[in-house]
């Protein structure tokens, strides 16, 4: 009877029947089964950051895609909001929100929201289009920069700026920090300009409540993630080193995540932290724990052993709300080559995600749709439809299960 009644539980979470909206069914940490979740970071294939997914709604092509994502095998999806969309016009952006989640609904998706971020650069007033090769180069004799600095612009860069993304644009400003050719367009939410002062948290605190609020009437949405890796930062306002930045950001994390729960204390939380050792600095603050990694082989059995290990002495659920992208760790050497082609890819998941699935913690991956993303070569379908052979091959996998 309790294996019965852990399938029907399943059940209901991935395909969202209508009795599952009674208030006793709302989701919690004992109740989804967090091992079961097998999800991808989504971001709509017209935009190249959360701004223009929420500023530029587009129900249409979300709906398309969202299609696509069940069609793999997927049944939840980490999606980002924004700060900025939001406080531009509430009103369009709840109801773009209520949209989605209609349509989440519609194809049987559970949701992960994503209401802040650490990554990315600062948008710059004065900056200004050029290729990626050109401003690489303009890095490599920047003044500004140290001889280590430079040197790990050619050790991230090189490849990418002179192989395929070449003749690729990003707009450049006199003050942008290097890393500005790994996240182009990508900005974080709100930034550190934002967050340095207490003062501004206040406005904040209101767009965090309006999320909490739409969302936990939605039986589909599962968690909250209150901010994803706070130790992401390469863009300092002036007089912010990095240690008052990591001050900072953690100060805000931490007063966020209370003020949810004093609002909303059933709201199952996490962070979207982007180390074990991070996820573990910041258990008391979340519901449920997560993590990032896109290590492989050896290093990631022992990432995905020790998480496990973490959650149970924590009697926590975990997941990993980030990984299998084809990529060398992100940073170690940006593009590479070897993974980004189609046969790179698929061995890439080939000996990647066997081992997260033996892992039993749930997972969401990342790379889905080539649009105007900064990371296409991580994708494994075009706006068309076109599957690369990962796709055929994850859901292949899927269905094994």
């Amino acid at each position: 009877m309790r294996t019965i009644a852990r399938l029907c539980l399943l059940w209901i979470c991935v395909t969202g029947l209508e009795s599952y909206g009674s208030a006793q069914a709302r989701p919690n940490h004992k109740t989804v089964e967090w091992q079961s979740i097998r999800g991808v970071n989504f971001f709509p294939s017209y935009a190249s950051n959360a701004h223009e997914a929420w500023s530029r709604f587009d129900a249409t092509v979300v709906d398309r895609e969202l299609g696509w994502a069940r069609g793999l095998g997927f049944n939840s999806v980490r999606v980002w909001l924004s700060v900025a969309a939001y406080e531009k016009a509430p009103s369009d952006f709840n109801r773009h929100l209520r949209r989605f989640m209609d349509l989440c609904r519609k194809h049987r998706l559970t949701v992960m929201l994503v209401l802040f971020d650490c990554c990315g650069i600062e948008p710059r007033r004065d900056a200004v289009p050029a290729t990626v090769y050109q401003a690489y180069r303009q890095f490599l004799q920047d003044s500004r920069l140290t001889t280590a600095e430079r040197e790990l612009v050619k050790t991230r860069y090189q490849q990418f700026a002179e192989g395929r993304g070449r003749e690729m644009w990003v707009d450049v400003s006199p003050n942008s920090p290097f890393d500005i050719l790994f996240w182009q367009s990508w900005s974080p939410n709100p930034g550190l300009r934002r967050l340095q002062s207490r003062e501004g948290w206040s406005g904040l605190e209101r767009y965090v409540e309006s999320i909490l609020e739409l969302g936990t009437q939605e039986p589909f949405v599962i968690a909250f993630d209150m901010m994803n890796e706070p130790g992401c930062l390469f863009d300092f306002p002036p007089g912010m080193n990095r240690t008052r930045a990591e001050t900072t950001v953690r100060d805000f994390v931490r007063h966020m995540s209370r003020y949810a729960r004093s609002k909303y204390p059933t709201a199952v939380l996490t962070i979207g932290s982007q180390s074990i050792s991070q996820m573990k600095a910041l258990a008391d603050e979340t519901t449920i724990l997560s993590f990032h990694t896109y290590e492989r082989g050896a290093e990631l059995k022992s990432e995905l052993a020790e998480a496990t290990a973490f959650a149970q002495s924590q009697n926590k659920p975990v997941l990993l709300t980030e990984c299998l992208a084809n990529t060398d760790n992100w940073l170690k050497t940006h593009g590479e080559e070897s993974l980004a082609s189609d046969d790179g890819q698929l061995r890439h998941y080939q000996e990647t995600l066997p081992v997260i699935q033996r892992s039993r913690i749930g997972w969401y991956s990342w790379g889905f749709i080539a649009g105007r993303m900064f990371t296409p070569f991580t994708d494994i379908l075009y706006p068309n439809g076109y599957r690369r052979p990962a796709a055929v091959y994850l859901e292949w996998q899927l269905r094994q299960e």
